[in-house]
């Protein structure tokens, strides 16, 4: 494993960490709806960038805004700035 996870958005690729991916992942799956964002994930490991729909791009954004309301301490590395470069998208489309 290189260490990290690249997530495509329309306007650049964000990279997370390794063991951030690992955590939300762990988060998500406790989520039956976010199966789909999961699977999306687990596809691609580090292989390439991770694609999502526009209801996964949804269903994650919710999911990490949710948590960082939720009193967690921290997200961990790179998921906000996951979340406001899949919000930009779909205010973008």
């Amino acid at each position: 494993m290189n260490g990290r996870v690249t997530v495509a958005t329309s306007r650049d690729d964000v990279v997370l960490p390794w063991s951030s991916r690992q955590v939300l992942l762990g988060h998500l799956r406790r989520n039956e709806a976010a199966r789909s964002t999961v699977d999306a994930f687990e596809a691609v490991g580090t292989s390439g960038p991770v694609r999502l729909d526009a209801d996964t791009k949804k269903t994650l954004v919710d999911s990490i805004t949710a948590w960082s309301e939720d009193g967690a301490r921290g997200l961990p590395e790179g998921l906000l700035r996951l979340r406001n470069a899949l919000a930009d998208d779909l205010d973008g489309a």
